[in-house]
């Protein structure tokens, strides 16, 4: 079991990269084998890169929620607690449920 800190980062807020901009849309709570899994949708935007412009749409999974919210970090943003989702047939379940559920092309845990 791996056990992880989570930073709520806020939502909707534009954070530059080198090649352009990302946007974590939402958080999701998605109850999944009698336990709560944490999944952040998000868009990404290349548009400063030199190789051309381009987007694509995501999900994060940081993994099964242990602790929701139960503190700040030093700025003063939100932390749960996680375990990252280790099993592989579970992954591989969650990654196709999320790409049904919100369209997108790629599914990654942290």
């Amino acid at each position: 079991m791996t056990l992880a800190r989570f930073v709520h980062e806020p939502l909707d807020t534009e954070i530059q990269a080198i090649a352009g901009h990302y946007v974590l849309t939402r958080e999701v709570r998605l109850p999944w084998n009698d336990r709560e899994l944490l999944y952040l949708v998000g868009h990404a935007i290349f548009d400063t890169s030199c190789c051309g412009m381009g987007g694509c749409g995501y999900a994060i999974v940081p993994g099964y929620v242990l602790r929701w919210k139960h503190g700040e970090d030093g700025r003063g943003r939100p932390v749960s607690e996680v375990e990252a989702v280790g099993d592989e047939e579970d992954r591989r379940q969650l990654v196709a449920h999320i790409k049904r559920e919100e369209s997108l092309p790629q599914v990654q845990f942290l």
